[in-house]
């Protein structure tokens, strides 16, 4: 097994964890505090951005440079942020998140011809052997390839999914029961895509990759 591979997954896992809390979870939190500090919902749906906003610009600091999907979704940000202004309106901020989703799901089914979002997931998240296993497999296997398409497909579709119902319930339902019941949808499409392709890739895709090499002395 390899330690550097296995620290670089945590390492991602970590990232993960951060960002879902930072760009999902607080934003929540603010809203909510400060309405019940009798804020208004625009206020406290624009402090809300706060967090996330943060933490593009220290990324974008720290890494020096912006990647696609990150230009973009600042870009929607920004949008809906200045149209938020110019109307007034709540509902716009809330259904940037649509938007937003909408971006990233776009980008993942766009990774489709090149290098699928699902192989780079399975990059990330794996090391030592199993990685280079997933690697070959990838390079050597039409199936297996085949496989890892359709786990892009089901995550991009997912949030493709999500883009659009968020949209309907921002300009539906009351403004303030919307960032906890699009939240709510968000993680419920989520564990939907992962356990879904995680099925998908232990029924069909473990069974194409190559053979463990033997170790030595073993």
């Amino acid at each position: 097994m390899n330690p550097a591979a296995n620290s670089g997954g945590a390492g991602a896992q970590r990232e993960l964890v951060l960002s879902l809390l930072i760009n999902a979870v607080a934003p929540i939190a603010v809203f909510y505090g400060l309405r019940a500090a009798g804020v208004d919902q625009w206020t406290a749906l624009m402090l809300g951005l706060v967090a996330p906003a943060v933490k593009t610009v220290h990324s974008v600091i720290t890494k020096r440079r912006i990647d696609m999907l990150a230009g973009l979704i600042v870009t929607v940000l920004l949008l809906s942020v200045a149209l938020s202004f110019l109307t007034g309106s709540p509902r716009t901020l809330l259904a940037r998140d649509g938007w937003i989703t909408a971006v990233a799901g776009g980008w993942i089914l766009l990774t489709l011809p090149g290098t699928p979002y699902y192989l780079y997931a399975l990059r990330t998240f794996t090391g030592g052997t199993l990685r280079e296993r997933i690697n070959a497999a990838w390079r050597d296997t039409p199936a297996f390839r085949r496989v890892v398409h359709a786990g892009t497909v089901i995550w991009g579709s997912a949030l493709l999914l999500d883009a659009v119902s968020t949209v309907v319930l921002a300009y539906t339902l009351p403004v303030d029961s919307v960032p906890l019941i699009g939240a709510l949808k968000l993680v419920a499409l989520i564990v939907l895509a992962e356990v879904t392709s995680q099925v998908t890739f232990r029924r069909k895709g473990v069974p194409l990759l190559p053979a463990e090499p033997a170790r030595d002395g073993r």
